[in-house]
């Protein structure tokens, strides 16, 4: 995905109270759900947009993953970091049983 197809995604999914950064990866996968199904596009969109204005309330991991938190969107789920300087840094979206193995 070329640069300006990943900020202009990163403006789509932020809602202007945080930074939000998206793994290359993780925004090739955004940019595909968006052309090929838009209503699931849309939750996860609202997820991003609810991660965004309180990343706070998302589940904390532990293990491996300390520092990282998680949000449930149907099937999928969405791993991120926060940073009170940085904002929210997306690091995977996959399903359940794979996304825990950044």
């Amino acid at each position: 995905m070329d640069f300006n197809k990943k900020t202009e995604l990163e403006k789509i999914l932020s809602n202007g109270y945080t930074a939000l950064n998206l793994n290359e990866n993780t925004a090739n996968e955004i940019y595909k759900m968006y052309r090929k199904d838009g209503n699931y596009f849309y939750r996860v969109k609202k997820a991003i947009e609810r991660i965004c204005c309180n990343p706070e309330q998302s589940e904390k991991l532990t293990g491996r993953l300390k520092g990282y938190r998680s949000k449930h969107v149907g099937s999928k789920v969405i791993i991120f970091r926060y940073d009170k300087n940085d904002g929210v840094y997306i690091e995977n979206l996959d399903e359940h049983d794979s996304a825990y193995g950044i």
